[in-house]
């Protein structure tokens, strides 16, 4: 994880946090290895939000979760929307 916003709620009291998360991994592409490393924005809510805030600085994590568009109207804008995660370090 690069950074985080501090925990949040919103008007209803469910928690809410946002950041971003680095990616690094080597994966297979035409039966060669290709490293692919990237930075995507994520979104997490409840209490998954709630025991992200509670981590260390720079965790290393696998996360599970859906992408989608950021909003309406920025569609090739994905956010990460992190359901459940491991912490591995």
């Amino acid at each position: 994880m690069i950074t985080n916003s501090a925990l949040r709620t919103t008007p209803s009291g469910i928690a809410v946090i946002d950041g971003t998360i680095a990616h690094l991994s080597s994966q297979l592409e035409l039966g060669k290895a290709r490293k692919v490393e990237f930075e995507i924005s994520f979104l997490a809510m409840g209490n998954v939000a709630q025991a992200i805030a509670q981590l260390p600085s720079n965790p290393l994590i696998k996360c599970k979760g859906f992408l989608a568009a950021k909003n309406q109207r920025t569609r090739h804008i994905l956010v990460l929307h992190i359901d459940a995660f491991e912490l591995l370090n």
